[in-house]
């Protein structure tokens, strides 16, 4: 608890991102891999190791762009700071243990970002005008040798929906986001990697209960990989639930 309050106390983030209960949320997730770490090591583990089986592709001239860095637990720092022109780590939230985190590597910067170009807007805008996403994320398109989109397209419309959506209306901005952030990405002059969870199962010692938490009809093709994620073992909600996610990888633009 300790951890979680200092980090809430001691995070940098861009307007917006606060209101909308991401600084929150990256404290919970920090409480949750504490308590979690052995059945969260695996999925990890696999998210770096496919960023870095990849990064081959990535334009040496160029640096690699990572969104979604949080607290750098999915993160292969030492390989992307071996990549020539090294990498730039964006996030809405920027964490002391971030900070922490890459302060040894020198080709590695972070920046703040909002990925959704809504936050300032939504939150501390004129709550009498209705915000809309843009048909497409305000990512930058060129100027990088490779772009990776790691496990944040199912929590980008976080600060504006429930997961899962409750009603039209947040299940509505939650695809607009969520279709904004891969239309970018397939408009990147660079190869793009986008790994992310796609389903939640909810196990309670009965069938299992699937839930979307990325619409399908959003994935471009099939992934070039797939894992699970046991992301909250029985205690972690309640005592007889087993919630766990399916991750897939896809390559883009090559």
């Amino acid at each position: 608890m300790i951890e979680e309050f200092l980090t809430v106390l001691t995070v940098r983030a861009v307007p917006g991102a606060r209101e909308g209960g991401l600084v929150r949320e990256i404290a919970g997730i920090l409480g949750r891999h504490r308590r979690q770490k052995a059945f969260w090591a695996d999925h990890l583990q696999h998210t770096k190791e496919c960023i870095t089986a990849h990064l081959y592709q990535a334009d040496p001239k160029e640096p690699v762009l990572l969104m979604g860095a949080g607290l750098c637990l999915d993160v292969p720092l030492a390989a992307l700071n071996d990549h020539p022109a090294g990498a730039l780590l964006m996030d809405a939230v920027e964490t002391r243990q971030a900070r922490r985190a890459i302060k040894p590597f020198e080709n590695l910067e972070f920046e703040q970002a909002d990925l959704t170009g809504m936050l300032k807007e939504f939150w501390l805008g004129d709550k009498n005008i209705a915000i809309s996403p843009p048909d497409m994320a305000p990512l930058p398109l060129v100027g990088h040798g490779m772009a990776i989109s790691c496990n944040i397209l199912s929590q980008l419309p976080l600060a504006f929906a429930s997961s899962p959506p409750v009603g039209d209306q947040e299940e509505k901005i939650t695809a607009a986001i969520q279709k904004a952030h891969v239309r970018a990405l397939l408009a990147m002059d660079c190869p793009a990697l986008l790994i992310t969870d796609y389903e939640r199962v909810e196990i309670t010692g009965t069938a299992p209960h699937v839930i979307q938490t990325v619409d399908p009809h959003l994935l471009p093709g099939d992934p070039v990989e797939t894992w699970d994620w046991p992301i909250a073992p029985p205690g972690e909600v309640a005592p007889d639930l087993d919630v766990r996610l399916k991750v897939g990888a896809w390559l883009l633009n090559v």
